[in-house]
């Protein structure tokens, strides 16, 4: 048989944060070949690609998110043959490789910004976004999400330059027909070297207003002044999408590239705004993250339900969504929902949702052992922005922290220093640990990957909801032809009975709390507390 699934649309995706994986050479920092060595870790979960958080050129002030060089591989991860290696290994296990594109902004030290700065007649000049300022003063409001005016004075050329985050991140100008010329051929040279896409950084924040127009203010309870403006002048233009669509086109010229977008809006449950990024007819992006799930906090199913909807409803017609709870700038959500076994219980319910929705999912690395935040002082902060917020806001590198391996020294990690501390509950929560459980969180994981890869309604069928959670019971079913899956997740800490679709029989392919290939009967299934499971029609099953 055909296998005719599309790796971006039917897959699982895997976000790996170098820094964090896997060291092979003892600096305390992991690299590209500790991720080869774990690749066939990855491959036995049955994922389908990763994710890689930028490993370009950098002086690794925000992470490797101000490049210095799109072209280069940073030493601390490696080197260009390590990720020819990588890429190859990858692919000779079906694995796609996705590179983090950060196309907003560059590093100060980008030759391209020593030039634009170095006079005003440099044909680089309009690369970034310069401003004679008003009557001496700032040319506008717009502020730095890390904290301050979004403006720095340069004594050199003495003109101010934009920059949305630090300082030394000045933003490029997308209106400059030499800058994005420049950005695409780096697409081109990526996509050329064999990756088979991009996540986007911050797309909607490609574009500035032309008229350099005042943010309006707007009220809320946040440490940030950035969180009080309302970003429609330095984001969110409108002109975005055309650069969008040509990035489109460039894509589209290979076979099988994808890309998805991470459109940053201050509303969570506004999900419209990233849903434009599609386009019209699937003419940008092919997913966009939506983050309504991962701004949650309480733990209520109702809540979840209405900000599944609401993403599914905004998004236009013939768009396939995407799903996350965790990545490299929040949170954690086995944190944000609790500790201790009742923490874990409720990453188990997460799991079954975030790997049964329609679309397409992403998990977070670590996610799958229940990873906690790290405790980290302040001398271990690196994130700049905990470092500005600290202690209102500790910033992301408790979402960092090393992943655990072992339970030997340093949690298998390194054999040096790791660069941000192992959680300290490590002994307990690790890879090997887990693999010997057969209830643990990452067995769980594994056995959800099998069941979707095998399931054509589990990877691409359609969803429609049976309970909306005000039960504190989630259900909806996923329908392939005359297949169709009962998902059915207790948010409660008790017992709940539930009337299910259709009499039945059906058969527990999978579930936390019973044993898979159960019969059920009758029109009703009690679920156990916090139970989580996956019931097939006996009559259908094949």
């Amino acid at each position: 048989m055909i296998d005719d699934r599309v790796w971006w649309k039917h897959g699982v995706l895997y976000q790996v944060y170098p820094r964090s994986f896997y060291d092979s050479d003892g600096d305390g920092q992991g690299d590209l070949p500790g991720l080869i060595q774990k690749l066939d870790y990855l491959s036995d979960l049955g994922v389908s690609g990763l994710w890689l958080s930028p490993i370009y050129g950098s002086p690794m002030l925000d992470g490797g998110y101000d490049v210095s060089d799109y072209r280069a591989i940073n030493p601390i991860f490696g080197t260009e043959e390590d990720f020819q290696r990588l890429l190859k290994q990858a692919h000779d296990r079906g694995l796609r490789i996705i590179m983090d594109l950060v196309l907003a902004h560059t590093s100060h030290l980008h030759p391209w910004f020593i030039e634009s700065r170095s006079s005003m007649d440099n044909p680089k000049r309009d690369w970034y976004i310069w401003h004679d300022g008003r009557n001496g003063r700032r040319p506008n409001n717009w502020r730095s999400a890390f904290g301050g005016p979004g403006w720095t004075w340069d004594e050199k050329t003495r003109r101010f330059y934009h920059h949305q985050f630090l300082a030394e991140q000045p933003q490029v100008n997308w209106r400059n027909p030499g800058l994005k010329q420049a950005m695409f051929d780096l697409v081109r040279y990526w996509l050329d070297r064999g990756v088979d896409g991009f996540r986007l950084d911050v797309c909607n924040y490609y574009l500035k207003d032309e008229l350099f127009r005042n943010n309006p203010f707007k009220l809320g309870p946040t440490p940030r002044p950035y969180d009080l403006q309302a970003h429609i002048y330095d984001g969110n233009r409108p002109e975005t999408h055309q650069v969008l669509q040509e990035f489109r086109q460039i894509l589209d010229e290979y076979r099988e590239k994808a890309a998805v977008g991470e459109a940053w809006f201050e509303a969570p449950g506004d999900p419209t705004g990233a849903a434009a990024y599609y386009g019209r007819g699937g003419d940008e992006l092919h997913l966009v993250f939506d983050f309504s799930l991962l701004h949650l906090k309480k733990w209520d199913a109702v809540r979840f339900y209405q900000r599944i909807k609401a993403w599914l409803e905004a998004l236009p017609a013939g768009a396939w969504p995407c799903w996350v709870l965790d990545n490299h700038d929040a949170p954690r959500s086995i944190s944000r929902f609790g500790g201790g076994s009742a923490g874990m219980n409720r990453a188990k319910v997460l799991a079954v949702l975030l790997l049964t929705l329609k679309g397409t999912p992403f998990i977070y690395y670590g996610a799958e052992i229940g990873l906690k935040n790290g405790r980290l002082g302040r001398r271990d902060i690196q994130d700049p922005a905990g470092r500005r917020y600290w202690p209102f806001h500790k910033g992301r590198d408790p979402a960092r922290t090393p992943m655990p391996w072992t339970a030997g020294p340093q949690a298998g990690f390194t054999i040096g220093r790791p660069w941000l501390p192992v959680n300290p509950d490590y002994p307990e929560v690790n890879v090997a640990r887990q693999l010997q459980e057969p209830a643990s969180l990452l067995n769980l994981y594994r056995s959800l990957l099998t069941w979707r890869n095998k399931e054509k309604a589990l990877h691409r069928g359609e969803m429609a909801f049976w309970l909306d959670g005000r039960d504190q019971v989630l259900a909806f079913h996923r329908t392939w032809d005359r297949e169709k899956v009962l998902v059915a997740l207790n948010f409660a800490a008790d017992s709940r009975r539930i009337a299910v679709a259709s009499p039945g029989p059906w058969r527990t392919l999978l579930s936390t709390h019973r044993p898979a290939g159960e019969e059920l009967s009758g029109p009703e299934l009690v679920l156990a507390p916090h139970e989580a499971g996956l019931f097939k029609t006996e009559t259908d099953a094949g």
